[in-house]
C-alpha cells in the first residue's frame, strides 16, 4: 500500500522532469491521479497553482544561466520557451526585470528565486477509514459560483447568501445542505455550488440545477468549525486516500451538512463526500 503524499509525489515528479513538456495532465499522469485534484491538494498545501511554481522553478533556474556572454535565447529554450519575447514577458512578470538587464548585474540576491519546494508537516488530523457509499443520481438546486483554487474568499459570503433561503425553497426535499465542488476546467477553475436535493417545483430567481450521477463515494467526516475544513481537505487528498489505495474519481465532490452542524456558529460535523475510482 503506497502511504506516500501526493504532495510529495507531485514535487518530486515536477523536479524531476523540469527540463521536459510539463503540462497539468502531464504531471497528473505521472503522479496516478485526475489533473483537478492534483491542482486541488498541490494549492491546499503548497498556496499557490502546481503550474505557477513550475513556471518559478525553471526561471530561477534559468536566472542562473544568464551570464553577459550567455545568449538569451539559448537560455530560454531550455526553459522551455520558444522565442525569446515569450520568455522575456515571462521573466519580467516573475521578477519585475527583463533578462536582459538582469544579465547584466548577475545580482541573484535581487531576485525572489523559487527554490524546490520541501515538505513541511501541516496539522496533522487522525487517520480516517473513510466508509464508502453507492449514491444513486441526485439532483441539487442551489447558488453556484466560479473560484480558483488560489482564491477562495468568496465562499463564506455564498452561503450567507444562501442561508436566506433556507425553509424556503419550494422544490427541497430533505434537510441536509450541500457544498458541491464541480464543473472542473483548466488547472485550478472549479464551480461551487451552495445547494439542496430538490424534485419537483420551482427555484428562487438566480437558482440553478446541477445533476450529479449516481457514483461510489468515500465519505470523511471533518469535525469542529468550517473554517479549519481546508485542512481535512488537504489530508483526505494528500494522505487518507494515498494509504487506503483508493483515487478520485472524475465527478462532482460536496459537503454534506445535516443537523448536527450548526450554521449559526459554524461549528459540528461536515461530511466530506469524494468520488473515487
Amino acid at each position: 500500500m503506497d502511504a506516500v503524499s501526493l504532495t510529495a509525489k507531485i514535487i518530486w515528479y515536477v523536479e524531476a522532469h523540469l527540463d521536459q513538456d510539463l503540462t497539468l495532465n502531464r504531471i497528473a499522469r505521472g503522479v496516478g491521479a485526475g489533473p483537478f485534484h492534483v491542482a486541488r491538494v498541490f494549492a491546499l498545501t503548497c498556496a499557490m497553482p502546481v503550474m505557477a511554481y513550475v513556471r518559478a522553478r525553471r526561471l530561477s533556474l534559468a536566472a542562473r544561466l544568464l551570464r553577459p556572454e550567455t545568449d538569451i535565447l539559448s537560455v530560454a529554450v531550455s526553459a522551455g520557451y520558444g522565442s525569446h519575447e515569450a520568455f522575456s514577458r515571462a521573466f519580467r512578470a516573475q521578477f519585475g526585470i527583463s533578462p536582459k538587464t538582469f544579465r547584466q548585474t548577475q545580482d541573484l540576491t535581487t531576485l525572489r528565486l523559487m527554490e524546490p519546494l520541501t515538505m513541511t508537516a501541516s496539522h496533522t488530523l487522525p487517520v480516517q477509514a473513510p466508509r464508502m457509499e453507492k449514491a444513486p443520481a441526485m439532483t441539487f438546486g442551489g447558488l453556484n459560483a466560479s473560484y480558483r483554487l488560489a482564491n477562495l474568499a468568496g465562499i463564506p459570503g455564498q452561503w450567507q447568501k444562501f442561508r436566506t433561503w433556507q425553509g424556503q425553497i419550494e422544490a427541497q426535499t430533505g434537510e441536509a445542505s450541500y457544498g458541491i465542488s464541480h464543473n472542473f476546467a483548466g488547472e485550478d477553475r472549479f464551480d461551487y455550488m451552495c445547494a439542496v436535493e430538490i424534485g419537483g417545483g420551482e427555484l428562487p430567481e438566480g437558482f440553478t440545477r446541477l445533476r450529479i450521477a449516481a457514483h461510489t463515494y468515500a465519505v470523511f467526516t471533518h469535525e469542529g468549525h468550517v473554517s479549519g475544513i481546508g485542512n481535512t481537505w488537504h489530508h483526505i487528498y494528500d494522505s487518507w486516500l494515498p494509504a487506503a489505495g483508493l483515487k478520485p474519481g472524475n465527478a462532482a465532490s460536496f459537503e454534506r451538512m445535516d443537523d448536527r452542524f450548526d450554521s449559526r456558529t459554524g461549528s459540528g460535523v461536515i461530511e466530506i463526500w469524494v468520488p473515487v475510482a
